[in-house]
């Protein structure tokens, strides 16, 4: 992460007057703290965890045997008219 350094800025900013300063320096104090909340919304962003290939296939293994247990055909076949009654309903509201 950038940290603001203690030395005077000697930029073109410096060298303007009165007003205009100021709103030079405001807005370089605008763009300096949205570079540090970006820094920061990275740096939450790049700790998601991601899964490693032997986790991904445990991962991927664990679905296809959810998949083939009996609880989970049984509820497929019990909400299969469900499935159609609302399938059938959204290419209806789709015309």
């Amino acid at each position: 992460m950038t940290s603001p350094s203690s030395e005077s800025w000697v930029g073109p900013e410096a060298e303007l007057e009165g007003v205009d300063r100021v709103h030079a320096l405001e807005n370089l104090l605008q763009l300096s703290d949205r570079i540090m909340s970006l820094e920061a919304e990275l740096a939450q962003v790049s700790t998601v965890r991601v899964l490693t290939p032997t986790e991904q296939l445990d991962a991927e293994q664990q679905l296809i045997a959810m998949r083939a247990s009996l609880p989970w055909r049984v509820g497929r076949v019990v909400t299969i008219p469900l499935r159609v009654v609302r399938r059938m309903l959204r290419r209806t509201s789709n015309r």
